[in-house]
């Protein structure tokens, strides 16, 4: 056993028993895995308001590997994305991004480099002044390579005519993308936060390449799903 401080971001939660919650947390320290928080629904809890969904968060815990759930003994939030959560657009991103870091990932696969993607999202989100659905494809852009399944990694790595014409044909298979989407998914992985809110969409079909990449993720990870926050957002959108 150990004891280990890390950053987190709550990823979903649910309630347990009469007062307690069972969180999963994506660690900058240990990766992902889930956590009993006792008496966090009790209304003189402390602890209760920090393990809100995608809170970024900070905490202490004795990493126990026989142990399924995880026993957080210190816990302090450091940002609850206030501004994101008020707002419908931002929310629909954030939780895509949750629930595609969720899915994607194993438990206790430490992955500084997806914490700090999935942290600076959130980030972005908050910041982002519009486009959320362009910053959401940016993101399954970006986590694909951290996963090491870029489906572009041939275009991105080889000068060579010929091994590039080989991959655009192999490509084809992810979505039939056309030459432009291509192009434009190289510029979008390196676009900054304002970049992406100034950028002019009304002839991108952004819907398409995220359609593609989800497509993608189901094709080439073992445990990954169909994204239900999807679905239940755009309803939500509809009702208002």
């Amino acid at each position: 056993m150990s004891n280990i401080k890390t950053d987190a971001i709550v990823l979903n939660g649910f309630k347990y028993g009469d007062t307690s919650k069972i969180v999963s947390l994506m660690s900058d320290a240990s990766g992902k895995f889930s956590a009993i928080i006792k008496g966090a629904r009790n209304t003189r809890s402390k602890m209760g308001g920090v393990f809100e969904n995608m809170n970024h968060i900070s905490v202490i815990f004795t990493k126990k590997e026989s142990r399924d759930l995880q026993i957080i003994s210190k816990a302090e939030c450091i940002s609850s994305f206030g501004k994101l959560k008020a707002d419908l657009d931002r929310l629909s991103a954030a939780y895509r991004v949750l629930e595609l870091t969720s899915r994607s990932t194993y438990d206790y696969h430490s992955s500084p480099e997806i914490f700090t993607l999935l942290k600076d999202f959130l980030y972005g989100i908050e910041k982002c002044e519009g486009n959320y659905e362009l910053l959401f494809l940016q993101f399954q852009v970006r986590l694909s390579v951290l996963l090491g399944i870029d489906p572009f990694e041939g275009l991105r790595n080889s000068n060579d005519n010929n091994f590039v014409l080989n991959d655009r044909e192999r490509r084809l298979h992810f979505g039939s993308l056309s030459d432009s989407q291509i192009d434009f998914l190289h510029e979008l992985s390196g676009m900054s936060i304002k970049q992406i809110a100034d950028a002019d969409c009304q002839n991108i079909d952004i819907s398409a390449m995220q359609n593609s990449y989800e497509m993608h993720f189901l094709q080439n990870t073992g445990k990954y799903g169909v994204l239900k926050s999807n679905q239940i957002f755009k309803e939500l959108k509809k009702a208002n």
